[in-house]
């Protein structure tokens, strides 16, 4: 396996972008949720590192990636920009494009703007389009998060001193798995605790500009205008995305596949990684002349 390559690109406004390039072969980019870095697609890039270019990159002001000098470039088309810089620096014409979470948002605008850019999507647990609207299937979080974000940015720092040491501590993942945000049996422990550790690294500032540019955008007019291959994947208990949402954007999409994973919440990408990732190899084997990869890229892997 080629030697993984790491670093820095700037974006549009000068702000530096981390990026990690496995493998060698098709480019496979992940684009990971609101406020994570790459751990959750820990096991998809063990999976296909071996038989494909395998990408990840951290949003501006998240991971190894740079705070932008001014908040208000804290958007979902700033993201694009920021993926089209580090496939630029990368000499990546198209590629698949897979986006968890927010990230389903990102690839789906980044479809909007670079089409000839794009060789497939896989949308995983995410949605179209004002994301509080669905979360947990309570329309009342509409109306209630947005104020309380708004609020929780203009006093950042009060809320960093109560909230980092709880987000360090061991409360968090125990409080997820008893409220169902994530699976109590499947979800691995290390994965959530270095997603809580990421959380509590942020700005806070950022962070409440990155979930409500979330909320505000919209790419459910894109949807229909899709004519690359599709797989759109949820989680049968997901209650950030509900099932019902994942099911209204896969019928939206022209000629889409389908996947529910079985017992998978939000986090069902490492709850059920295997069958994720097989699902997605068979995908891609029967895509890969659209998808401009060779049968020898992805041969063998349900052999090995």
């Amino acid at each position: 396996m080629k030697e993984a390559e790491e670093g820095h690109v700037p974006s549009f406004d000068g702000t530096r972008i981390y990026y990690r390039a496995e493998g060698e072969g098709f480019p496979l980019v992940a684009c990971n949720g609101v406020l994570c870095s790459s751990g959750y697609w820990l096991y998809f890039r063990r999976f296909f590192r071996n038989h494909s270019r395998v990408i990840c990159w951290d949003y501006r002001g998240h991971g190894g990636s740079e705070l932008p000098t001014h908040l208000s470039r804290i958007s979902i088309g700033a993201y694009c920009r920021d993926l089209k810089a580090v496939l630029d620096k990368l000499e990546v014409e198209k590629a698949v494009l897979l986006g968890h979470s927010m990230g389903v948002q990102v690839i789906l605008e980044f479809y909007r703007r670079y089409p000839e850019r794009v060789a497939a999507l896989l949308p995983v647990c995410g949605t179209s389009a004002h994301a509080f609207r669905k979360f947990y299937g309570m329309p009342w979080t509409e109306r209630f998060l947005p104020p309380a974000l708004r609020a929780g940015e203009r006093h950042a720092d009060a809320v960093a001193r109560i909230l980092k040491p709880l987000l360090r501590s061991r409360i968090p993942d125990p409080l997820a798995r008893l409220g169902g945000a994530v699976n109590w049996y499947l979800c691995p422990r290390e994965i959530m605790e270095d997603y809580f550790r990421h959380m509590a690294s942020l700005d806070f500032r950022l962070a409440a500009r990155a979930l409500l540019a979330m909320e505000e955008h919209v790419a459910e007019d894109v949807l229909e205008t899709i004519r690359v291959p599709t797989l759109v994947i949820a989680g049968e208990d997901d209650r950030f995305t509900p099932l019902s949402v994942m099911e209204k954007m896969w019928r939206s999409i022209p000629g889409a596949e389908f996947l529910v994973i079985p017992k998978g919440t939000h986090t069902a990408l490492v709850e059920n990684p295997l069958l994720m990732n097989m699902r997605i190899e068979l995908f891609l084997r029967d895509h890969f002349h659209e998808c401009g990869a060779s049968p020898v890229s992805f041969g063998d892997v349900l052999r090995r």
